[in-house]
């Protein structure tokens, strides 16, 4: 590594040292050209317009070490001159003599610009593209997507765990060629900016950094809540090849996790000028109403295979009939609310439905009886290698959230006989959960009851917690299981929260599991989804403790996944494995696949909780 005092007396001694005041250090070496602030850290090549290194850091705190940069692009067979101002550097070409820079990159502290002007020759003008590596860092570009790959400025280039930048353009008529895959060698997320042409003859292209967060008052100056402000915007994920928020910019839409962006959208009102989170929440809801299908519904694919069920998740109605609702009553939209209502009570309509003995409760298509699985067919929700089936607890607390938001948003819209009908089924599916998936010998709710009537309790940590945040215990009995679930964490030994949280404590055995692989942890506890750490759903555990007065219990959870949050221990690959981070064992090995979960960035709204639930209810 050359410091900047080496950098400094290398520069002095060959005469290519530019003065700069500080905080931007300006260094030339024999290939690049060398910028540094304490917010961001970028190097240029010197024989063509690319970068061949790109790190920031938005809150200015100088941690800059990480190169995002996965390759830089070739010049296409054009002869650059680079040549460096006081604060820029200018790319000429060396075929086409003339005064006119092709691209021209300035810089300062908290902003860069590239600017492209036509010198009369279109054939050199080529587009500035950035490749980022996404096993690195899982970036993405957050805007308006009114055609695949083409991203509207203004936009957001946000990069997980590091910050954002806010991209503007000076010619309203340019789009941004935005594209990403991880099924390839080398995953990536591509931007390529248009050069300038007879048609576009002075295109500037501006990047200011910014950290996208809510403030919430007394934690500005708060050293622990650095990732809540870094990882904030996380959540956020655009899929540009089908122009909806994913998993992660190269990943699968989840139908099933459209409410958690909702959720999250309602506390981050613009992004950059002209976009906000609940609208990208509002456009994916509009993919899927145009008959976009997700991970989660029947007649998806994918190049792993898709979702290999003759149902729809259980789970995957309630997600976008929430994620509906909260996008309307937050914003009230009222066009979007009467043009899609229809779209919102279908799909309510479907989710009904498939409580086929007329109970109450909303049942999976597969009987979930231990041995029934094949290694194939995915079950009834998210947590898609264990084998919810039937009657699956986790889906009908979201089914009873969605119809209590759905009875709501129709007694806005005076739809006066829908929202009795809703109100009625909320009511009744409310009056039926808790004996249905109580369990007496434990003192918890289970994750699921089988066609056979057997109960299915592994101590699902995420169950109980999200039945008790949506209301469907009553308070008393709530603490009482929250209390156990916590004594129950410690007597098998998960004490280290920086890890997150268990989906459940217990082992699932072989014949509760649906993946027969022992890398997603068939017969292997504390490996994937069979009891491995994740920040995924972690927050409705830490929601329920503030909502219910225990707010010591919920900051010991919550202050350790801050730490971690802080650290970027959620996301990415890890040393020497293939591993990823957004899984772990207990002692915090690695065991995540895709490196990147929206799903664990859904805790950071506990920061809200501390200052919202617990003022009146502290114990």
């Amino acid at each position: 590594m050359i410091t900047r005092r080496t950098f400094i007396q290398q520069s002095a001694m060959t005469g290519l040292a530019l003065s700069m005041p500080d905080p931007l250090s300006v260094f030339i070496n024999d290939s690049a050209f060398i910028y540094k602030s304490p917010y961001l850290s970028i190097q240029l090549k010197k024989d063509h317009p690319a970068f061949s290194f790109f790190s920031t850091d938005s809150l200015g705190g100088g941690m800059l070490s990480v190169n995002t940069i996965l390759g830089t692009d070739s010049s296409g067979g054009n002869v650059y001159e680079g040549r460096a101002g006081r604060d820029s550097i200018a790319y000429f070409s060396k075929t086409k003599r003339s005064n006119i820079p092709l691209w021209k990159c300035r810089l300062s502290s908290r902003s860069f610009s590239l600017q492209t002007r036509w010198n009369g020759s279109s054939e050199d003008a080529l587009p500035f593209t950035i490749t980022f590596a996404q096993k690195v860092n899982h970036c993405t570009m957050l805007g308006i997507m009114e055609a695949t790959n083409a991203m509207q400025f203004p936009c957001v280039l946000h990069f997980p765990g590091m910050g954002s930048f806010r991209v503007y353009c000076s010619d309203p008529s340019v789009t941004l060629l935005y594209d990403a895959d991880r099924y390839t060698g080398s995953p990536f997320v591509k931007l390529s900016f248009p050069a300038a042409d007879k048609d576009h003859k002075d295109i500037v292209y501006r990047f200011e950094s910014a950290a996208i967060y809510p403030e919430e008052p007394g934690i500005e100056a708060d050293k622990r809540y650095d990732g809540f402000r870094r990882n904030f915007i996380n959540i956020f994920q655009m899929n540009p090849r089908i122009r909806s928020l994913a998993n992660n910019s190269a990943s699968d839409a989840c139908t099933f996790t459209l409410y958690l962006y909702a959720e999250m959208a309602q506390y981050r009102p613009e992004l950059v000028r002209g976009v906000t989170g609940v609208e990208r929440a509002r456009n994916s809801l509009n993919r899927y109403f145009e008959g976009m299908k997700g991970y989660g519904q029947v007649g998806y694919k994918n190049v792993a295979g898709g979702w290999q069920s003759e149902y729809d998740s259980c789970d995957a109605a309630p997600s976008v009939i929430m994620a509906a609702c909260s996008y309307i009553l937050h914003t009230k939209d009222m066009a979007w609310a009467r043009a899609n209502y229809e779209h919102i009570r279908s799909w309510a309509e479907k989710m009904i439905a498939t409580d086929r003995n007329k109970d109450g409760i909303i049942e999976y298509g597969l009987s979930g009886n231990s041995g029934s699985w094949d290694g194939i067919k995915r079950p009834a929700n998210w947590w898609d290698t264990i084998g919810f089936g039937h009657d699956d607890a986790y889906s009908n607390a979201l089914a009873y959230r969605s119809c209590v938001l759905l009875a709501e948003l129709s007694r806005w819209l005076e739809k006066t006989g829908d929202d009795q009908y809703f109100s009625a089924f909320a009511a009744k599916l409310k009056a039926s959960y808790f004996n249905r998936f109580y369990n007496p010998e434990t003192g918890v709710l289970a994750g699921w009851r089988s066609e056979d009537g057997r109960l299915h309790d592994y101590y699902f940590v995420f169950v109980n917690s999200i039945a008790i945040s949506y209301g469907l215990v009553e308070e008393k009995k709530a603490v009482e299981i929250m209390k156990r679930v916590l004594d129950k964490m410690k007597a098998v030994g998960f004490t280290d929260f920086r890890l997150g949280l268990p989906g459940n404590l217990l082992p699932v055995p072989k014949e509760d599991y649906t993946d027969t692989d022992k890398r997603f942890g068939y017969g292997a506890f504390q490996v994937y989804e069979n009891g491995g750490a994740t920040g995924c759903y972690a927050y409705y555990t830490v929601h329920a403790l503030y909502k219910l007065g225990m707010k010591r219990e919920a900051e010991m959870i919550l202050m350790p996944m801050l730490e971690s949050y802080k650290k970027g221990d959620f996301q990415g690959h890890c040393p020497g494995s293939n591993m990823t981070k957004d899984w772990k064992s207990w002692d915090g090995e690695c065991w995540g696949y895709e490196g990147f979960l929206v799903d664990n960035f859904i805790t950071l709204l506990a920061v809200m909780d501390q200052k919202k639930l617990v003022d009146d209810k502290v114990q």
